[in-house]
């Protein structure tokens, strides 16, 4: 191609043949610019969506833990509420 171009550089008179070929590759470059412009923008998106599910990964970690440690207390105090009531049942019967 490289070569194609230095020889139509060179030359006063265009034949209608290379024009062609000039006219397409132009509409070549053209698609392929448009392309390259929607897989840069759909790569965008795709970084987008990823730091934002990072995000909300972060965010649910941080849920899971404190709701982790919630019922952790809940599940101590019942143990402590049924001990109690072990007790005082135990010192009913006697």
């Amino acid at each position: 191609m490289k070569e194609r171009i230095e020889r139509l550089k060179k030359l006063t008179y265009i034949p209608q043949k290379e024009i062609a070929w000039l006219i397409e590759q132009a509409e070549l470059s053209v698609k392929q610019r448009e392309i390259i412009e929607e897989n840069k923008r759909q790569q965008d998106v795709t970084v987008h969506q990823f730091r934002q599910a990072q995000k909300d990964i972060q965010h649910l970690s941080g849920d899971r833990k404190r709701y982790k440690q919630a019922l952790e207390k809940i599940i101590t105090n019942l143990n402590f509420a049924i001990t109690v009531a072990k007790n005082e049942l135990e010192g009913d019967a006697k």
